[in-house]
């Protein structure tokens, strides 16, 4: 007889595209804010995950901006027509993976009984006042199924309309931001008098959210994840979030090219008047001259 070993299972880890590995300042805390367990952990800049403290329930799949958990996967649930059914998790799931449900799936309700399952019941209405914001139909808590059958073995298997299918959903905030391109969630202010127009935002937005040209500043706010890349490497601290959702718009702020009194350099400002660039604005005392 020929036996078959269990693959051991990989560890939960943070990988190479975390904020916090490319940025010494980021400020992104996403996954240890929706951690339930507290097995993640920002410390000294750096994101810990505690794998003997981990519930692997995949939250943190749904709200790294730059998908950098590896060792999880999204849990696998029990659906029937537009129904979560039993057996449902010990863990409810968070918000924007029941968005995910609601949009691929098209689930509109649960069956649970509240009294029993208060996680599940509190879930779907957190859940459900985020679907008023969108303008997308709410979820309904429906009786549970006799406990005396086994959904989990009946998976698959026909019974007219009472087909069970057992399912998980695809992670990352970009596909969030993807499915509800009406609205976001974060949305990036720049602060035209503290804002050196240097670029670097735009530069390490993973997203394309700001873009900076010769004539343009330009924000497409359905794009941002709420990394928050921006704000680590602001050197003017010109940057701010604001939670949303908001009807998503795109915003273009016409630039001038004006010319720095002390080096003569033509540079890109917010309005037609003549200033110090932002490089002779970092000399005091006019140390700045066309040489440098």
């Amino acid at each position: 007889m020929r036996l078959f070993l269990a693959q051991p299972q990989e560890a939960p880890s943070i990988g190479a595209s975390c904020s916090h590995h490319l940025l010494r300042h980021s400020a992104c805390r996403a996954c240890v804010d929706v951690c339930p367990m507290q097995a993640l952990t920002l410390v000294e800049g750096s994101i810990t995950l505690t794998s003997e403290q981990c519930l692997r329930c995949g939250n943190c799949l749904f709200a790294c901006p730059a998908g950098a958990i590896n060792g999880i996967h999204a849990p696998s649930r029990y659906y029937r027509q537009e129904t979560l059914v039993a057996p449902l998790s010990l863990h409810p799931p968070d918000t924007a993976e029941l968005l995910v449900w609601h949009r691929l799936y098209h689930i509109r309700a649960v069956a649970c009984d509240a009294d029993k399952q208060p996680g599940w019941a509190l879930a779907v209405a957190r859940l459900n006042l985020v679907l008023l914001k969108y303008q997308e139909p709410v979820w309904r808590l429906q009786p549970p199924v006799d406990p005396q059958i086994n959904i989990a073995k009946r998976a698959l298997l026909p019974a007219g309309n009472n087909i069970v299918h057992s399912a998980s959903v695809p992670t990352g905030k970009r596909l969030l931001r993807q499915l509800y391109p009406r609205f976001s969630e974060t949305v990036v202010k720049v602060d035209p008098q503290r804002c050196l127009l240097c670029g670097a935002c735009t530069r390490v937005c993973p997203e394309n959210v700001l873009r900076l040209t010769e004539h343009v500043f330009e924000t497409e706010s359905v794009r941002c994840t709420a990394c928050k890349n921006c704000l680590a490497v602001c050197p003017s601290q010109a940057l701010t979030l604001e939670e949303g959702p908001k009807e998503a718009f795109i915003n273009q702020q016409a630039l001038f090219t004006v010319r720095c009194p002390n080096c003569q350099r033509a540079f890109a400002a917010w309005e037609n008047e003549s200033s110090l660039c932002p490089l002779c604005r970092q000399h005091q005392h006019g140390m700045r001259s066309t040489c440098c």
